[in-house]
């Protein structure tokens, strides 16, 4: 709910194999900046790392988003992934998406990227035609869109679950200027 937020993650993966999975949601409604500056350090070899993040960002709010990976030269047999994937629900939303490599190692496999879209307007007539109101549609997709993320949330933590679902659907009753 802050305006202004910012979150640092510094991981290292510095024992022979290891790994980790980072998974990050952001909401950003109103007028709120969110920020996400990550780095995911490949110091010895054989590790792997996997991280994925969204963002759902709906009145004139800003996401950003700077993730690296950076493999060492020593961290051959590296494997790593990284992915941010931006829902954009009104025109003045914004995000900025910055995933990095910086690979100095010869014998791995990197991959990064980062989508921007808004809701998909077939989608929404799909529902519509099934029944579903606007509003309902919206509300079913930005509710499904972070779930893959969410893991075990609901069973582990309910109130931080509910909380999230509630500002989903508080989001979209708002975004209105997409996907009608």
């Amino acid at each position: 709910g802050a305006r202004i937020g910012r979150l640092n993650a510094c991981i290292g993966l510095q024992g022979g194999a290891s790994s980790c999975d980072v998974f990050t949601t952001m909401l950003g409604n109103g007028d709120q900046q969110l920020d996400l500056h990550s780095l995911i350090h490949h110091s010895v070899p054989g590790c792997e790392s996997r991280q994925q993040h969204k963002n759902i960002v709906g009145d004139t709010a800003e996401c950003i988003f700077k993730g690296s990976i950076r493999v060492d030269k020593l961290a051959q047999q590296t494997k790593s992934e990284q992915i941010c994937r931006t829902l954009l629900l009104t025109k003045k939303a914004q995000v900025k998406a910055m995933p990095s490599l910086q690979i100095q190692a010869d014998d791995v496999t990197c991959s990064h990227g980062a989508a921007v879209t808004e809701l998909d307007k077939d989608e929404v007539f799909y529902m519509k035609s099934r029944g579903l109101s606007p509003g309902a549609a919206r509300k079913l997709l930005l509710v499904a869109f972070p779930q893959d993320l969410l893991g075990d949330l609901k069973d582990s933590m309910p109130k931080a679950y509910e909380r999230i679902v509630d500002k989903l659907v508080v989001m979209a009753a708002r975004g209105e200027d997409f996907a009608q």
